[in-house]
């Protein structure tokens, strides 16, 4: 009798374990995760794009944050400027699977650049920002 609770107790344990391992995968490999476009201008008149003559006081890329937390951004995806990045350039634009975190969530762009002495300097993340409610498998298009 007490080896048939023994096998018992086995075959519950090992199936609460799969279930918590099947959802873990679920969760963490962005299996429900939202499908994101991002799409914006640029006008690179006021500081060209970076590249292999202009290394400095240049934009260099661009990154898509998650701002909801305005202690500690999350970087979402590094997006490398368009070609040709000469005047003002419509449609840049990013495709990434978005979550967890589901919910309300504020995403921004920011233009990443090199000062006159090379430096990484950022534009303001509260300038391109859009406020979303990003659900599990949703199809979302942010345009900033």
């Amino acid at each position: 009798m007490s080896t048939n609770v023994q096998r018992q107790t086995t075959r519950w344990l090992l199936i609460a374990v799969a279930a918590i391992l099947v959802t873990w995968g679920l969760v963490y490999t962005k299996v429900f995760a939202a499908n994101v476009t991002a799409t914006w201008s640029y006008n690179y008149s006021p500081e060209p794009a970076c590249s292999e003559t202009q290394i400095a006081a240049c934009i260099d890329h661009f990154e898509v944050e998650d701002i909801t937390n305005q202690q500690s951004f999350v970087l979402i995806q590094r997006v490398s400027n368009p070609s040709p990045a000469v005047g003002k350039v419509d449609h840049i634009s990013a495709s990434f699977k978005y979550g967890p975190p589901f919910g309300q969530r504020t995403i921004s762009v920011i233009a990443v650049g090199k000062d006159p002495n090379g430096a990484r300097v950022t534009s303001n993340p509260f300038a391109a920002r859009v406020t979303v409610t990003v659900r599990p498998g949703a199809k979302i298009a942010l345009a900033f």
